[in-house]
């Protein structure tokens, strides 16, 4: 993921920079005594190579091998790119002194080789930028939409990294819903027919609901649901901390003082039966008063396993870092007929962070989130 990361903002950064009118001499390079600027406008074209010129401008004069009483300051190259299989070749080097004068000239010379470009190189950071000249200029319509396609997954990406970053400040979805979620949310998901997004909450009883009351309920679902498998993740051993035999004890797991809360709380006093497990957490909720209760119930658990999950430091933990890593990847989907309430031919993006779920659109020229639950429905 982090090399797909790296190529991506490269691959950005070299298209982003098309996107306004360049001057006639970009910069592409800065080292600390000089710097290389390219030539927007000076390409020759020939089938698929492209020669661009660029410029090495010195602070100091630089003196000419095997010729120090030379100096120059300039040095122009005229370099060859076959963009289509990552090849370059020099054309032309013209090196000149201070007033501008050329004190030397070479021309490429037979054999014609072309040599590979080596990521991590310097001739590779201005390939970058060479070749996206030379696409414009090949095919401007292409271009185009690659350039279209890079802002449009920066854009996604920036959103996806603001929702883990605001989520990791807060654990609290509540600041997340009135930041990022679309505004009706909650209506494209009571009329979503495919998927019950609230969970073991029934649809004739969420349908009865009032919006707060509902939203209310969906909030401390997520919360509660996102905060103890935090907990639980930075709590089990990792693979290179286990052994085969090695487990963390059912009461690390889950603090003494949730199971107190849960054990005394008033919905199970009522629901809890006479099996003595806890599989009635999960039992379908068919009633108003029993959404309430239940609601009730996964908020204090909550406010509790927040302060574990501070106490811990969760986020810091190797595996929730590896669950970052893993996780991290962004799909899109276009909507084959109306989905969650948004036209046929809508793009959705489908993305997963440590524990949950997301999708999201643009709706008015906004990234929004249309559903949100946990991975493990």
């Amino acid at each position: 993921m982090k090399v797909t990361l790296l190529l991506f903002t490269l691959l950005f950064c070299s298209t982003s920079v098309f996107a306004q009118q360049l001057p006639e001499w970009y910069r592409v390079y800065t080292f600390d005594e000089s710097v290389i600027e390219m030539n927007t406008s000076k390409l020759l074209l020939g089938g698929d190579i492209g020669r661009v010129t660029f410029r090495w401008i010195f602070d100091q004069p630089e003196a000419l091998s095997g010729h120090p009483e030379l100096k120059y300051k300039t040095r122009l190259e005229a370099i060859e790119f076959r963009c289509t299989d990552q090849r370059y070749r020099y054309y032309e080097v013209t090196l000149l002194d201070s007033t501008g004068k050329i004190i030397r000239s070479e021309l490429m010379s037979p054999p014609y080789e072309w040599h590979e470009i080596n990521v991590g190189s310097i001739i590779a950071t201005i390939s970058g930028p060479a070749c996206q000249l030379i696409r414009k200029k090949i095919d401007p319509e292409e271009t185009q939409r690659n350039l279209n396609e890079a802002n449009e997954s920066d854009k996604m990406v920036m959103f996806a990294r603001s929702i883990k970053d605001a989520l990791e400040r807060s654990r609290d979805f509540k600041p997340l819903i009135e930041k990022f979620f679309a505004a009706d949310f909650m209506k494209r998901d009571l009329a979503d027919k495919d998927t019950n997004w609230f969970y073991n909450l029934n649809r004739e009883t969420a349908s009865q609901a009032n919006p707060a009351e509902l939203r209310r309920f969906y909030i401390a679902t997520l919360n509660a649901g996102y905060l103890t498998s935090l907990y639980l993740i930075s709590q089990t051993p990792s693979e290179t901390e286990s052994t085969s035999d090695d487990s963390a004890p059912e009461a690390k797991l889950i603090p003494a003082d949730v199971y107190q809360l849960i054990n005394r709380h008033p919905y199970t006093l009522t629901y809890k039966g006479k099996l003595g497990t806890y599989d009635y957490l999960a039992e379908d909720i068919d009633s108003l008063a029993r959404m309430r209760s239940y609601t009730d119930l996964l908020e204090k658990i909550a406010t509790l396993m927040r302060k574990h999950v501070v106490e811990v430091q969760a986020e810091r933990s190797q595996q929730y870092q590896q669950m970052l890593e893993e996780d991290s990847d962004v799909k899109s989907r276009t909507c084959q007929s109306e989905c969650l309430g948004l036209p046929k031919g809508t793009k959705i993006f489908d993305m997963s962070v440590p524990l949950l779920h997301l999708q999201f659109a643009e709706i008015k020229g906004e990234l929004k989130i249309v559903s949100a639950r946990d991975s493990s429905h």
